[in-house]
């Protein structure tokens, strides 16, 4: 059986965590169009945000973010573009 998730999200929602190894501009919105988190994060800070998805994901230095879903590494390469990343979760 898989491992319980701390804090898991209630049916029909979506969480989205970011752990930071440098300084990265994130902003998250969910699937309401409600932004969860806007604002700079340091290296060593993570977030945790859980709302409606799709969440689109913004990143400003995506090397400096290893982003999750639902406790599930997501690959941000494909959506990476330059420094930055621009991406759908939980559609």
């Amino acid at each position: 059986s898989a491992p319980a998730v701390a804090a898991a999200p209630v049916a029909g929602q979506g969480q989205v965590q970011v752990q930071f190894i440098a300084d990265c501009w994130t902003q998250v919105t969910d699937g309401s169009g409600k932004v969860l988190f806007s604002g700079l994060k340091r290296k060593g800070d993570s977030l945790s945000v859980a709302g409606k998805p799709p969440f689109a994901v913004r990143l400003g230095y995506a090397r400096g973010a290893q982003v999750s879903y639902n406790g599930q590494p997501v690959d941000i390469a494909p959506f990476t573009s330059g420094e930055t990343a621009r991406l759908k979760l939980g559609q």
